[in-house]
């Protein structure tokens, strides 16, 4: 088969990154660099068990491997380091290899079960938004990371559950994927939809939108386009709902205010058997008092949603201090007693500072 010299574009900081390209766009590209459209088959199916460095793709011929690191970035994340917790979680530091934000930092966490594997992914590196009771919050944001470095992040715990299996009853593959790493995914449309868009595909890893969760602080217009477009499951990260005691702890608030959210919610389509989650992370004496409750039950609508209480997981700095395990089981145990669905969730990972809302890279690669 004849073969023509690539056309460089090695210093392109806009090259088509493997982990979303589609089968159609990677047979175009190979059918005008004279290379047979069957590869494009072969190396989609490498990409999908998590293999990006061509060189691993063992039936590749050389000068095609070389070809695909030329016109593509074949890996737009590289692993810095991973740590285990003694309960299984993993939390991985990777850092982008993009031009421009080339060594900034994120993370994203494996939370493996029995029957489940969870991966919770990062959509900026930072946030934009700056809720005081998230240790990412406390990081400047640095760039909205592209589709291609979401879906990197799900193909390298891939490859990884790959080389490493998880040990025991724990669940070896992945299962579920939820947005709520580092950053406002919504803030981050382009990128989030991508990769949903990737993740969805029967090309890709062929997910179920019921095991898709995108979790958002608020951002009404960004939330109806979102079910306009992808019906996957949607958290709404709430934690007060007292306009102005949100205004402080979810500032976004200042500009969706609750009266606003509740209608966007009550209009979010979804499919049977399917339900809002409301994210509630309990403060001592900040949102945990008996307003606050009363509040909240006024807010839901047990028909549609649920609440997810949420340990406080300190970080170094913190203002805050987590209600007490009783104080959480009986904040639960008064919502379910209105008819309200709500139950605790169990903290992973907090050994490693892997845990809900501690997660927070440097900027920079060091």
């Amino acid at each position: 088969m004849p073969t023509s010299t690539p056309t460089s574009n090695r210093n392109s900081p806009d090259k088509p990154q493997l982990p979303v390209i589609s089968l159609a766009e990677l047979q175009s590209l190979l059918k005008n660099l004279g290379q047979p459209a069957f590869r494009a088959k072969q190396i989609i199916d490498w990409r999908n068990k998590g293999v990006l460095n061509p060189d691993e793709m063992k039936n590749i011929p050389g000068e095609l491997r070389a070809i695909l690191k030329d016109e593509l970035l074949c890996e737009p994340l590289r692993l810095i380091r991973r740590q285990l917790s003694s309960d299984g979680t993993r939390k991985y530091l990777f850092a982008l290899n993009r031009p421009r934000v080339s060594g900034k930092m994120v993370e994203s966490v494996l939370i493996p079960e029995e029957k489940r594997g969870t991966v919770c992914i990062s959509s900026q590196v930072g946030c934009v938004l700056d809720c005081p009771f998230c240790h990412t919050g406390t990081q400047a944001f640095e760039a909205n990371l592209t589709a291609g470095e979401i879906v990197a992040q799900v193909l390298a715990i891939k490859s990884d559950l790959r080389s490493e299996p998880m040990s025991g009853d724990l669940h070896n593959d992945i299962t579920h994927i939820v947005y709520m790493g580092m950053g406002e995914p919504l803030a981050n449309e382009d990128g989030v939809h991508g990769s949903l868009a990737a993740l969805l595909s029967d090309e890709g890893l062929k997910l179920s939108r019921r095991r898709i969760t995108v979790s958002t602080s608020g951002l009404v217009p960004q939330i109806k386009r979102l079910g306009e477009l992808f019906q996957v499951n949607l958290a709404i990260s709430l934690h007060s709902a007292i306009d102005e005691l949100r205004d402080s702890l979810v500032p976004i608030n200042r500009k969706y205010p609750l009266k606003q959210l509740r209608n966007c919610l009550n209009h979010f389509p979804m499919g049977k058997q399917r339900h809002i989650t409301l994210e509630y992370v309990l403060l001592h004496e900040t949102n945990d008092r008996d307003e606050d409750l009363q509040a909240l039950i006024d807010f839901v609508n047990p028909e549609r949603e649920r609440v997810n209480l949420i340990q406080f997981n300190p970080y170094p700095g913190s203002p805050y201090e987590g209600s007490s395990k009783e104080h959480m089981s009986k904040f639960a145990q008064n919502l379910i007693s209105k008819g309200i669905r709500a139950t605790v969730r169990r903290s992973r990972g907090e050994d490693i500072m892997a845990a809900c809302g501690q997660l927070k890279a440097e900027t920079s690669d060091q």
